[in-house]
């Protein structure tokens, strides 16, 4: 698929963090093309002052940043709202603790320097797995019952109706198999 091919929703919010100002700017730039609303900021409490603000779809972080990094800025993420997909970029080598952090929370890792298919296949993967998180919202129909759920402290049985239990369950195995 060719990046004039690809088709997102536009309104979705797209956050990139990252400390250098010229791939924040590429990203900008880059990204309004396909998105309306790309946020981007230079450092982690910023991130964390725009999630308070809006709803934000995917989060584009890299990983060495001064004061907190983007692997502190995923836990925050997962922690505000765990079903918005963070990928994390960087360009430096990663130590043992940190590959494990993005091996076992992320849900992507791009290596600077990264092509722009490989930064869109990311994007895609976020936008469906973002999409699937909406829609077992929907199914829910309640935001608190919906984070137990995703977060392993519910079971599906508050679902009354079979088949949404079912489209639920089909929902949720198949994020965890993603």
């Amino acid at each position: 698929m060719t990046i004039q091919d690809r088709v997102y929703n536009r309104s979705s919010y797209i956050l990139v963090v990252d400390d250098d100002d010229t791939l924040l700017k590429f990203f900008k730039i880059h990204l309004n093309k396909f998105f309306s609303r790309v946020i981007v900021v230079k450092n982690a409490q910023e991130a964390i002052d725009t999630l308070k603000d809006k709803e934000i779809d995917l989060v584009i972080s890299d990983i060495k940043m001064p004061r907190m990094d983007g692997i502190q800025l995923m836990k925050k993420v997962k922690n505000h709202d765990p079903s918005i997909p963070v990928f994390l970029i960087s360009g430096a080598l990663l130590d043992e603790d940190q590959l494990m952090a993005v091996d076992s929370k992320a849900d992507g890792y791009l290596k600077k320097p990264f092509s722009i298919d490989e930064l869109h296949d990311f994007i895609d993967r976020g936008m469906q797995v973002r999409d699937k998180y909406k829609e077992l919202l929907t199914i829910v129909g309640d935001k608190k019952k919906f984070l137990e759920l995703i977060q392993g402290k519910r079971q599906f049985r508050f679902i009354k109706n079979e088949d949404d239990r079912v489209k639920a369950q089909q929902i949720m195995d198949s994020l965890k198999a993603g």
